[in-house]
């Protein structure tokens, strides 16, 4: 066996052999897979290989549309078989918010160049005349679907990464791992191997494997059965193959296997675990079978296709998987441990695997990849994610895969977790609350009507209008204490951040810059607002979710000879921001401090006196009024809240929520980080070139930077209204010129003072200039998207000088 490799990836199956492919296909050829058993041992071997092309995200699409490619190319490639079917694939749909988050699917569908159609009843019994359609109302066809032979296809990747040079080690059991000078050394039977870089895709053993490492990976092993029926009458002499069934009624999938049936429900409730703590020998084998277990949801499938019910069962497949707490892989750098990647915990891996491992060989390879990567980045998970948050979380999502999760929908166990002092107190207000790294999170304030969350128009319109019209006309409070925040200190600390960030370090105590951390290719990692206090110490805040991603960001940018401490702080502050234009009167009556343009004006900080609270006052509004963030130690923040709230009752000060936040940047073009900005994309694309200096001498990302700006880019960021009033604007929807798709929506959000629907849009830059126009498609209608050149609302920012 080799002693040494670029990288070694531990795990055989179809992510981990996958990864070894792309990571050859990048150009690393020096790479080395262990497996302790055959390849696909696990769960690989025993899965029902069903790959769709029907995703609610444009990355998830693009992630499985390259498994789809792969398995249908891969037989030419290397000669290998993959038992690839092309057989199609209808989605049902139940009612019409079903129905229009289908259409939305369809647009993400087109974007990633997949062939996707919403059809009624009579469309889908033409594809599949054995199905009951009484409680249906239509659904989307995807073609091109299909399904492959898990153990076929994992060997076809096997022999295409052979032939690239890599190195496939099967029967061979590691027992440690330990960190050795700048790399990694494994232990196993068969002898030690070093490497430079680590890729975890040990599938259900990646729990354990973590442990060696003191790394908590969030994975619950959950159980799922399906079952192969004896030759179905009517399917023996009929030509072709019955199109894939996905049913949200029974909550399960179904489709021809031969000439019988293939189906596999998962609970909606009982939702059975397997032990974390799976011994090294579980190799090809199943659990016992338990159809009494799923027998509500087998009878739901048979009355779905009666077919079902006309034959026996030949055999089932009873094993486990291991799911994150959001269903969502786990794709990218294991946090704090340098060059440690994770590539696992896909609900669907035989769809999934491929295009996780595409897109990470290209992170590993290149710095960024094609597409995004923040939703799968393993560290949107933290310490305060424990084992039975993890656990219930699981369950919960397990419990839902098949119902519709609307914008502004959030899963509800192990709530709540983390709090603000103020929690109870916004509770009893009528707060609506979301979930973010833990923190709970006001959407919005109700008169204790639940929200209906759609894909046309959320029921909170009218009480976020309210909200928006309080922050506009005279004062509003917003509990953000779930800002990560940071501390930057040392002698060497503005040099660090003149180094990490695009951005200048602010240079006197009291400034303050928005600073963007890029990748090598330029491309944007994180934003964080910079905040320097004296001489060695900045304060600094980012999104609440990216709390354990930032410090990591950061923590990996250090130079271990520069004089610099990195804190994570987030716990000791609360953050009100409090925006309008009675904020300074309201604000005067609660502190002695000179708020007055002159002696506090507009992108500086100070310390304020609150209720006897040093507070840490930014002038920065994210809402564009005049406005101040405080940021009060923790243990003070409700005597100043409640102070706050007295001092403003005659000037109606209001709380107010996220979702008329996101109105309110929207009527002042504010990018979002995660949604304008993001890692598959630049600070050139996103036309924010104020927040970089090229005059600087070097910063991480400058050479991509500077490469944009002379070659050009192939999309710019365009600010637009449109002409959709009874829709949101949800983000992801196509932006067509003609036919044609020139672009993407990233995010919008109703201007309740300006009386439009606004979005950004990413499209081809000829369609970036002011006044151009196209089409946005929602709830597959077009409507018409004019370009503006301005924020809409107070473009001189008169209002925030104020």
């Amino acid at each position: 066996m080799k002693s040494h490799a670029r990288v070694l990836v531990l795990g055989g199956g179809i992510h981990g052999v996958s990864t070894l492919y792309y990571l050859a296909r990048e150009g690393w050829t020096d790479v080395v897979l262990i497996e302790k058993g055959e390849l696909t041992s696990g769960t690989t071997w025993h899965a029902a290989g069903q790959c769709p092309h029907f995703n609610g995200s444009l990355n998830f699409a693009k992630i499985c549309d390259e498994g789809i490619k792969m398995y249908s190319s891969l037989e030419k490639e290397t000669g290998q078989a993959t038992g690839w079917h092309k057989a199609g694939g209808i989605r049902l749909a139940r009612d019409q918010d079903e129905l229009n988050w289908h259409k939305n699917v369809v647009g993400i569908a087109r974007q990633a160049g997949v062939e996707a159609h919403v059809v009624g009843l009579d469309e889908i019994r033409k594809l599949h005349p054995y199905l009951e359609l009484h409680d249906v109302v239509g659904g989307t066809y995807t073609p091109n679907d299909g399904h492959v032979d898990p153990t076929s296809a994992t060997n076809a990747f096997a022999i295409a990464a052979r032939a690239l040079g890599a190195t496939i080690y099967k029967h061979t059991l590691a027992s440690d791992i330990k960190r050795t000078g700048d790399g990694w050394t494994v232990y196993t039977d068969k002898g030690n191997i070093t490497c430079e870089h680590l890729v975890i895709a040990a599938g259900f053993f990646t729990t354990k494997v973590g442990n060696w490492l003191g790394l908590k990976v969030p994975l619950v092993n959950v159980v799922h059965q399906y079952l192969v029926t004896d030759p179905v009458e009517e399917l023996r002499d009929r030509p072709g193959e019955l199109p894939v069934v996905r049913d949200p009624g029974s909550s399960s999938y179904m489709r021809q296997e031969q000439k019988g049936l293939l189906g596999g429900p998962y609970e909606t409730a009982g939702i059975r675990l397997h032990t974390n703590d799976v011994p090294w020998s579980f190799d090809m084998d199943l659990l016992p079978p338990d159809l009494d277990h799923i027998a509500p949801w087998l009878e739901q499938m048979m009355e779905r296709m009666p077919l079902f019910g006309s034959v026996g069962v030949r055999r089932v497949i009873s094993g486990f998987i291991a799911h994150t707490p959001d269903l969502v892989p786990l794709v990218g750098p294991a946090p704090g441990l340098k060059n440690v990647w994770l590539n696992c915990g896909s609900t669907t891996g035989i769809a999934q695997g491929p295009g996780c491992s595409k897109y990470l060989a290209q992170w590993m390879v290149h710095g960024a990849a094609d597409i995004s990567m923040t939703g799968l980045d393993p560290r949107r998970y933290g310490d305060i994610h424990n084992s039975d948050w993890v656990r219930e979380r699981t369950i919960e999502a397990s419990s839902h895969m098949y119902d519709l999760h609307p914008p502004g929908y959030y899963y509800k166990s192990g709530r709540p977790l983390r709090v603000s002092p103020i929690h109870e107190e916004l509770a009893a207000k009528g707060a609506q609350f979301g979930e973010s790294m833990g923190w709970e999170r006001v959407k919005y304030f109700s008169n204790g009507e639940p929200e209906h969350m759609s894909y046309s128009q959320n029921s909170s319109f009218n009480k976020v209008a309210a909200e928006c019209r309080a922050v506009r006309e005279s004062i509003g409070v917003l509990d953000l204490s779930s800002f990560s925040k940071f501390e930057v200190s040392g002698a060497d600390a503005e040099a660090f951040i003149n180094r990490t960030f695009a951005n200048r370090a602010p240079k006197k105590a009291g400034d303050i810059a928005l600073c963007h951390l890029l990748t090598h290719g330029g491309e944007i990692d994180a934003e964080i607002t910079v905040t320097r206090i004296d001489e060695q110490l900045f304060y600094m805040t980012s999104a609440g979710s990216m709390q354990v991603r930032d410090f990591n960001l950061l923590s990996a940018a250090q130079d271990p000879d520069e004089e610099v401490k990195i804190a994570d702080i987030t716990e000791n502050y609360g953050v009100l921001v409090v925006s309008g234009p009675r904020t300074r009167d309201v604000l005067s009556r609660i502190t002695d401090a000179d708020l007055s343009t002159a002696a506090f004006p507009w992108l500086k900080a100070r310390t304020i006196q609150i209720e006897g609270a040093s507070v840490r006052a930014l002038r920065i509004s994210y809402a564009g009024e005049l406005g101040w963030e405080l940021h009060v130690p923790i243990g003070a923040l409700r005597k100043v809240y409640l102070s706050l709230m007295k001092a403003g009752a005659d000037h109606g000060i209001r709380d107010f929520g996220l979702y008329a936040l996101n109105c309110l940047r929207m009527e002042k073009a504010y990018r979002g980080f995660g949604s304008e900005l993001t890692n598959e994309i630049s600070l050139v694309e996103a036309d924010m070139d104020r927040f970089y200096s090229l005059k600087k001498e070097n910063f991480v990302g400058k050479a991509g930077i500077e490469k944009r700006l002379a070659e050009g880019v192939k999309i710019k960021l365009a600010y637009v209204t449109v002409d959709a009033p009874h829709l949101d604007v949800i983000g992801q929807e196509p932006v067509y010129s003609g036919d044609r798709i020139i672009g993407s929506v990233t995010s919008g959000g109703f201007g309740h003072a300006v009386g439009k629907n606004l979005a950004f849009v990413y499209v081809e830059p000829e369609f970036a200039a002011k006044d151009a126009t196209f089409d946005i498609e929602m709830n597959g209608e077009r409507y018409k998207a004019i370009v503006l050149g301005d924020p809409i609302y107070d473009p001189a920012n008169e209002r925030l000088r104020a």
